[in-house]
């Protein structure tokens, strides 16, 4: 299984919290496309075992760790411009002027984002997405699991949501040539699977891991709208007998 290349790296950690469930509005919990995405979780979890985990393994012991720190800061910091859009469109003001300040701050005191100092100076990252904007607008309210080869796990809003955050990127508006633009996408979703590779094996030790990741990255989309405070189930909904 190889986690998407649309920021799913450490955030989810594989813990999935049962206190919080994945099917309110925001989600679709009969999972109508189970038996194709079942094929394609084995189909990831094979490529993750051949190929994925040995390259992985390679970066993770053989790249210096502030090397790795400095990558990943500066992809994160290059995809600040659709999170500050997407915190707009949503009428989050005060969080869309956070999110450029902190683009401006690691953008230029940061070295062009290699270095974080923006999060010790209280300027936290905030995700946001098209897939959380459609929500929130109330253009999607309910949106279904689908697992893709090699991309991983994502929900028919956020896919969706990618595609169109993909189309007016301004990072890629710095990258001319296909080539160029394909391997920057590429080095980016690597980056963010080596970080989620060695939490794979806590997913295998998981009676049914499909079950398991689904649930895991529905509670990761709903924590992601809710920002974090998704609304506790209502007492009436457990059964106590």
């Amino acid at each position: 299984m190889t986690p998407s290349f649309a920021n799913w790296e450490e955030d989810l950690v594989f813990k999935h919290d049962k206190s919080i469930e994945s099917d309110f509005k925001t989600m679709n919990s009969k999972d109508p496309f189970e038996s194709y995405n079942r094929q394609m979780f084995a189909f990831n979890m094979a490529f993750h075992d051949s190929i994925g985990k040995p390259a992985a393994d390679v970066y993770l012991n053989y790249v210096p760790t502030p090397a790795q720190t400095g990558l990943s800061n500066f992809f994160s910091n290059l995809g600040m411009p659709l999170n500050i859009v997407n915190s707009f469109l949503q009428g989050k003001v005060q969080q869309g002027l956070e999110g450029f300040m902190r683009f401006s701050l690691n953008s230029t005191l940061g070295l062009l984002g290699l270095l974080d100092i923006a999060t010790p100076a209280g300027l936290e990252l905030k995700k946001e997405d098209l897939g959380q904007t459609l929500y929130v607008w109330g253009l999607w309210d309910e949106a279904s699991f689908v697992m893709l080869p090699i991309l991983g796990p994502y929900t028919t809003r956020s896919l969706f949501g990618d595609i169109g955050d993909s189309s007016y990127d301004p990072a890629y508006d710095l990258i001319h040539e296909d080539f160029n633009r394909n391997s920057f996408v590429i080095t980016k979703g690597f980056i963010s699977y080596a970080k989620a590779a060695p939490l794979i094996e806590e997913l295998k030790s998981q009676p049914d891991p499909y079950i398991f990741m689904r649930e895991s990255y529905l509670q990761y989309r709903t924590n992601l709208i809710y920002d974090g405070n998704p609304p506790q189930p209502k007492l009436d909904d457990f059964n106590f007998e």
